[in-house]
């Protein structure tokens, strides 16, 4: 007879049950060293697993989770070159070669159980610490293992999809007294969270804390209070946490995300700055810091966000080719009309990152053409006119041959024409684009904010109520409402020439009326730059010239 691991106590349960257990489950051990492989593989069939594999390295170890399906993976943190555990973890749960009704154990040293923090984030079963014996880790594992086997009907039914059987499974265990009740109440929660059941999920929640302030139930009451809509108590509950312990990364992004929504996007930029200061390898966090910092006109942030989104990218599942052309595009803003050593310098490096890029991605020609056009970009951004035009010749030839452009390449194609003021053929390729993907309304937003004026009629519409609103605190002299809102507005419309010529306007005005600011004067070099020159045909150049003259008073130390 089975024994009922959800009813029986460690006292109750005999190796021999556990055995039988083990008998079934195919291992993988994961570590670089070939001494640690062997000793583990021993002593996994030695606890009774029959089918154990190793593997040397994270690509190995993925190949192999593609392949076949394991039951327990053992991974060591630190595997020399290439990717680490918490890598690994991250591209198998992300591939979903490895779904939840696999254990995954991370092992670790002492000295690197910082980092781990990190791997946390992905959620493996259990962490073990260096140095163990084999009965230490005998007794850790066994009792993953029961745990993981008790709650495995839930975690199948989770892995499936099947949210609704997931939570009847979880009321059931619950009611029968499980000793895993609580995990059972843990996943509850998150899967009334799931299914939109906003107000059972709270329930579930409350209900925990009012017994024990356990973290996950802290967390799970904060996601849930922001998905009502009730920021201040789901931020309460955030800083709870992170007094407790900052190092919980999860209350730092869910406090990051509702100041985002409260459009604080300064305090939203502290958030994951602390949290990417204690998980440093999280590519999309780092990705999510370079779009805040460009919102806060945080550039050298904002260029740093994108450098370490390309570090830690390069062994990570989610790297990208568009991290290098995020960088040098970056670049380009920052150093128009600066000749300065620094500039030169930052114009160097963003070269040498298109050179890796055309390395990195040798396999796809159409990176090629996307670093041309970045360079076209950058050439435009310091003056090199003519080294621009025959850039764009050349990668106009080569996207002019593709039969089927990629989005990004075709992107990358009319920001290189709008840095030249070829406005017209880059609003051609993107009407292209946006009439092919009109369903699509976060491209719709990126297509919005490349050239002069919004493509789509909604940002059109958007656009003109937000010029409309700031025009009407112009009017009425309230000049620094009147910045405020276009500058709302060019973060969604960072090359809108007439929003831009707007808020140098509102400023001059309010530099006028109130002094100076360095804040306004940085923001006025800076809309300027954005503009650069525009020629004599186009409609808003009379009111260009105007303007510069104003600026030429009022902040003679600006260079654009």
């Amino acid at each position: 007879m089975s024994v009922n691991f959800n009813q029986a106590s460690d006292s109750e349960i005999k190796q021999i049950d556990i055995v039988k257990v083990y008998a079934g489950k195919k291992c993988l051990i994961i570590d670089d060293f070939p001494q640690i492989r062997g000793s583990l593989s021993r002593t996994m069939k030695t606890f009774g697993c029959p089918h154990v594999d190793t593997a040397a390295t994270g690509e190995e170890a993925i190949k192999l989770c593609s392949h076949k399906k394991y039951d327990i993976v053992i991974c060591d943190y630190n595997l020399g070159a290439g990717k680490d555990g918490q890598q690994i973890l991250e591209e198998v749960r992300f591939l979903r070669v490895l779904l939840m009704t696999s254990l995954f154990i991370m092992v670790t040293g002492e000295s690197s159980r910082e980092m781990v923090l990190g791997a946390l984030e992905c959620q493996p079963d259990d962490y073990i610490t260096k140095p163990y014996t084999q009965a230490s880790l005998q007794k850790r594992l066994n009792r993953s293992v029961i745990r993981h086997e008790a709650l495995m009907p839930i975690k199948v039914h989770v892995s499936n999809g099947d949210y609704r059987s997931a939570l009847d499974t979880c009321n059931t265990m619950i009611d029968e007294g499980s000793r895993y009740a609580n995990d059972c109440l843990k996943l509850k929660g998150h899967l009334h969270f799931l299914l939109k059941q906003l107000k059972q999920a709270r329930s579930v929640y409350e209900s925990v804390l009012s017994k024990r302030p356990l973290v996950w139930a802290k967390l799970g009451m904060a996601k849930t209070q922001m998905a009502l809509g009730n920021f201040d108590a789901a931020k309460i509950m955030c800083q709870e946490i992170i007094d407790e312990d900052e190092r919980y990364i999860e209350a730092h992004d869910l406090l990051a995300d509702i100041h985002l929504e409260e459009k604080n996007s300064v305090a939203a930029q502290k958030s994951v700055e602390h949290a990417t200061r204690i998980s440093p390898k999280a590519v999309l966090r780092h990705r999510k810091l370079a779009d805040i910092a460009a919102i806060n006109r945080d550039d050298d942030l904002a260029l740093k966000s994108h450098q370490q989104a390309i570090k830690w990218g390069s062994n990570s599942c989610h790297e990208s080719d568009q991290d290098y052309f995020n960088y040098s595009r970056k670049v380009s803003e920052m150093i128009r009309g600066d000749n300065g050593e620094e500039a030169k310098k930052l114009l160097r490096q963003a070269q040498s990152y298109m050179d890796r890029a055309r390395k990195r991605y040798a396999n796809k020609p159409e990176v090629s053409i996307q670093a041309g056009l970045v360079e076209t970009q950058l050439y435009v951004a310091s003056g090199d006119e003519k080294a621009a035009q025959s850039s764009l010749k050349k990668a106009r030839e080569a996207y002019k041959e593709l039969a089927t452009p990629e989005i990004e390449t075709g992107l990358e194609f009319a920001r290189a024409l709008h840095s030249l003021h070829e406005e017209d053929e880059a609003r051609s390729v993107l009407q292209r684009i946006a009439a092919q993907n009109a369903d699509n309304s976060e491209l719709m937003k990126v297509i919005d904010g490349i050239t002069g004026e919004p493509i789509s009629e909604s940002g059109k519409e958007a656009a003109a109520v937000l010029t409309k609103s700031g025009i009407d605190s112009y009017d009425k002299k309230v000049f620094n409402q009147a910045i405020a809102v276009f500058l709302e507005a060019l973060n969604a419309y960072p090359k809108h020439i007439g929003l831009h010529l707007n808020l140098v306007q509102a400023i001059c005005a309010d530099t006028g009326a109130n002094g100076y600011k360095q804040k306004n004067a940085d923001l006025c070099e800076r809309s300027m730059k954005t503009v650069g020159h525009l020629p004599p045909t186009h409609k808003q150049y009379q009111r260009f010239q105007f303007l510069c003259r104003q600026v030429a008073k009022l902040f003679p130390e600006i260079r654009y």
